[in-house]
């Protein structure tokens, strides 16, 4: 499975263009490009790239590293996934018990 999402596009002076994707490999691989004002002036060039990989076999060790650092105390969690998910059309399946 392979996929990519745009997660940073800033234009100014710096623009600023962050993309994670799933490769081929199922590796995780953060990549980002710096162009303008601040590479210029840090590289002597208009252009920075730079690229983060974590290994497919630490990317359910990351989702779940992700998932407790922005939800942890949320007591709507499982409501607000499942209106998340609708939105990106995931399917899911839930549960319950009165």
């Amino acid at each position: 499975m392979s996929g990519n999402v745009s997660l940073v596009e800033h234009k100014g002076p710096t623009s600023i263009y962050i993309r994670v994707e799933i490769t081929d490999d199922g590796d995780l691989l953060f990549s980002g490009q710096d162009l303008g004002e601040a590479p210029r002036k840090v590289f002597g060039d208009s252009d920075y790239e730079y690229w983060l990989t974590i290994k497919a076999i630490d990317k359910d060790r990351v989702l779940l590293a992700l998932i407790e650092k922005h939800y942890s105390g949320n007591t709507t969690l499982i409501s607000e996934l499942m209106e998340y998910f609708k939105t990106k059309d995931i399917a899911y399946d839930f549960q319950s018990y009165s």
